[in-house]
């Protein structure tokens, strides 16, 4: 009993200083604001979070939709903008983000639809292919746009013309972000869970 007392009172402390756990205006020294506007539409804040690759502090995520959502089944769907934005906390060399990216995509993709996105996870990294290095503080922005797809933004440019218009795509590329295999502390926080109105 005394051990489950222990485990509670743990995650009830790691929940208060959680990076969803109170109103933001920075994190990790990343200015967060409260909307955006992508393609005319203004988007709310819906919750940010450090992301964490091994040691490392890798980038601050901050999600904005057109309502705020808990739920990660309504972030998956592509019948309204979605964007998110990613600022670098450390130089990473294209490989290593590329490789990242990749590790993160077999994870949440199953075989099946790995087989069916083989095109589309071609065309991004074509994309990557021409970036040389992420320098800490560059800024990756990703859109969905209903009727378009999703598209990449690299420190305001777009990196490709070519929308990538597959609502599975998006979904197994959200699943990096809110997906079942991220940590609990970087899910919530793009969730916005624990985070006052």
């Amino acid at each position: 009993m005394q051990k489950i007392v222990q485990l509670a009172l743990a995650s009830a402390v790691a929940l208060m200083f959680s990076p969803g756990a109170h109103a933001l205006d920075e994190l990790e020294g990343v200015p967060i604001e409260d909307s955006v506007v992508v393609n005319g539409q203004k988007l709310v804040f819906n919750g940010a979070a450090v992301r964490k690759r091994g040691y490392f502090k890798t980038e601050v995520s901050a999600l904005y939709l057109p309502q705020k959502t808990k739920d990660a089944e309504v972030i998956y769907k592509t019948n309204a903008i979605r964007y998110i934005r990613m600022t670098i906390l450390r130089d990473l060399p294209s490989a290593t983000a590329t490789r990242f990216f990749i590790k993160e995509f077999t994870q949440n993709a199953s075989d099946s639809e790995a087989k069916q996105l083989i095109n589309e996870l071609g065309a991004l990294g074509g994309v990557y292919g021409n970036i040389n290095r992420i320098g800490k503080g560059d800024v990756v922005e990703i859109s969905w746009t209903p009727g378009k797809g999703m598209n990449a933004r690299y420190n305001g440019k777009l990196l490709s013309e070519q929308y990538i218009n597959n609502p599975l795509w998006w979904a197994v590329y959200m699943r990096g972000y809110v997906g079942p295999n991220v940590t609990d502390a970087y899910r919530n926080g793009l969730l916005g869970i624990g985070l006052k109105d």
